[in-house]
């Protein structure tokens, strides 16, 4: 019997967002944590970003050094740390991993289901998070301290653009554990060894650095599906970047209960991936 032409991976890889996606805003909550000023701050990083040409995750690295810096700053590491460690996760998020697999062992005990945290954020707190060690990758920014744990700058940041080529690299099977060669993604690789399909790709995120991401996914036959931190999706500040190309599968509110339409959309694009690698194995005369 001749084998089908697309190759045949038993594997779902689910991508999530984390800042507004997964829980709030990073930074506002560590900040409101310190009883720093939020608001002083993220004026200086626009600054730097809007007026100054700094990239965007560069300006904030920056701001948060000099935060650090200052004369008996609590911004430190461990600090960080600390926030992560009780970060308040939306509802729902903390055993999600653990009941989608669930949901995928109950239709096919042969099918992995491999979760990707993709963040334009800093590592250290979601990492630190109770969902972060659940993950099987963890991609975020990087930043680097001094000895007394206060931030010295950045090692490492990924851009919206980025995320592209994060995801791309993930779904070829290329290494992203070495220093952050992005230009890979467009060196001709064979698709016979993909990590999985970019089809079996799902992503989740809010909107504001995924927007390339959705489409991306979205033109590989994937999908994706944005949130709504707020639950006002009349009036999503996402939308007016979402042009016909970055349109997404649904947008839900941020609750990821059993109950929840987030949670529901995610659970029937995980079944209909299972189906899609059920097919192929019938191509494959498996």
């Amino acid at each position: 019997m001749q084998s089908a032409t697309k190759i045949l991976r038993n594997r779902i890889a689910l991508f999530f967002d984390f800042d507004d996606t997964l829980g709030p805003s990073t930074t506002r909550v560590l900040f409101e944590h310190l009883d720093l000023d939020y608001d002083s701050f993220n004026k200086e990083v626009n600054d730097l970003h809007e007026n100054h040409m700094w990239q965007y995750p560069l300006a904030k690295a920056e701001m948060l050094r000099q935060f650090s810096h200052r004369d008996q700053s609590p911004l430190t590491r461990q600090a960080m740390e600390e926030v992560g460690k009780q970060f308040p996760l939306f509802d729902g998020v903390a055993d999600l991993p653990e009941r989608l697999r669930q949901l995928v062992k109950k239709h096919d005990e042969h099918i992995e289901l491999e979760f990707v945290l993709l963040t334009a954020g800093f590592k250290v707190i979601p990492q630190a998070s109770r969902v972060g060690e659940r993950f099987d990758q963890v991609y975020a920014g990087e930043l680097i301290f001094d000895e007394q744990g206060r931030v010295l700058g950045a090692k490492r940041v990924i851009s919206h653009i980025d995320k592209v080529h994060y995801v791309r690299q993930y779904q070829m099977g290329l290494s992203l554990g070495k220093p952050s060669d992005l230009e890979n993604t467009f060196v001709d690789h064979d698709p016979d060894d993909y990590h999985l399909p970019m089809s079996q790709v799902i992503y989740v995120g809010d909107g504001s650095s995924d927007m390339s991401a959705f489409q991306a996914v979205e033109e590989g036959g994937g999908i994706a599906i944005a949130v709504d931190p707020d639950g006002e999706t009349n009036s999503w500040l996402g939308y007016d970047r979402t042009t016909t190309q970055r349109r997404v599968h649904n947008l839900a509110k941020a609750q990821y209960g059993a109950d929840d339409e987030l949670y529901q959309s995610l659970a029937l694009g995980i079944e209909s991936k299972i189906k899609d690698i059920q097919l192929l194995r019938f191509g494959r005369g498996d």
